[in-house]
């Protein structure tokens, strides 16, 4: 019994067939597409269009796998994310590029990067929650000077009132001792004139 042999044709149908099932479970690296998205992404970046440069360096990703340059993608869209001028500024997305980029490409020369941002986002986040404490602080502080001065304007109200109330009583005892020293001169003429006619 000899070996069957293969005629030419089979050949081409199993490596078609091959590469169609190792296309299907890990997806065909095209590496023009990702080039040219990672180019259309810096282009749109310097543009200003961050939504757009997202939008490539996700295609880029897509196309890359976790080969390179998926690092420097996931590297460009944590600082996407960090720029201050963009809109869609979001600290936590950045540090899931960084995340991902750290995780996924561990010797790659934008990891050691990431993890300087991460640490950096990380120091801003715990400065964010003490700037937090301390104005929740400030606030409570100001609550509490604004108690007091409340309770000062109306103790200063109660003191006025108590004043004008000793003023009244002065005015009173004053009128009193006017009345009591007018009776007293009244009195003091009607003895006189007694005695003028029992002379």
């Amino acid at each position: 019994m000899g070996r069957e042999r293969i005629r030419p044709g089979k050949h081409v149908y199993f490596r078609v067939a091959l590469l169609i099932l190792v296309a299907g479970c890990t997806g065909l690296y095209n590496g023009s597409e990702v080039r040219d998205s990672m180019r259309h992404g810096q282009m749109l970046l310097a543009q200003g269009d961050y939504d757009g440069s997202v939008k490539e360096y996700q295609r880029a990703l897509r196309f890359a796998h976790d080969r390179s340059p998926a690092d420097v993608a996931l590297f460009n869209l944590g600082l996407i994310y960090i720029d201050p001028q963009n809109p869609k500024k979001d600290d936590q997305k950045a540090i899931n590029s960084f995340a991902e980029l750290i995780a996924a490409h561990a010797q790659s020369p934008w990891a050691a990067q990431a993890k300087i941002w991460m640490a950096v986002l990380d120091d801003k986040e715990r400065s964010n929650e003490k700037l937090e404490i301390s104005r929740q602080a400030t606030e409570k502080l100001q609550q509490e000077i604004d108690r007091l001065t409340r309770l000062i304007e109306i103790s200063k109200q109660e003191v006025e009132k108590s004043r004008q109330e000793v003023e009244k009583s002065k005015q009173v005892v004053e009128k009193s001792k006017q009345a009591l020293e007018k009776s007293n001169q009244v009195d003091i003429e009607i003895e006189q004139k007694k005695r003028e006619r029992g002379r």
